[in-house]
């Protein structure tokens, strides 16, 4: 399964005539061709899979989908929390 979680782009770079992100979500930073997307810019947020950049999002709609993984993992840390009192 692939969670597509919006990463906000910190550095845009050439390598071997290809352009790349890195994009940073939580601390953890992703590199991502940007063979399929064109005018991306660092602060911009952006959806990767398998390596490659997919989509470019608003900053309003990154917010609402961040903001919405942010509950599902608080759900289920709370969920892990209750069945680790029910072993007890």
């Amino acid at each position: 399964m692939c969670l597509a979680i919006p990463c906000k782009v910190i550095e845009i770079y050439e390598e071997d005539g290809e352009k790349y992100a890195i994009a940073e979500y939580k601390g953890v930073k992703q590199k991502a061709k940007l063979a399929l997307l064109e005018n991306v810019n660092i602060g911009d947020y952006i959806l990767i899979h398998t390596g490659y950049a997919l989509e470019v999002m608003s900053e309003e709609d990154a917010k609402i989908s961040l903001d919405t993984w942010e509950e599902l993992f608080d759900a289920l840390d709370e969920m892990e929390g209750v069945k680790t009192e029910e072993k007890e």
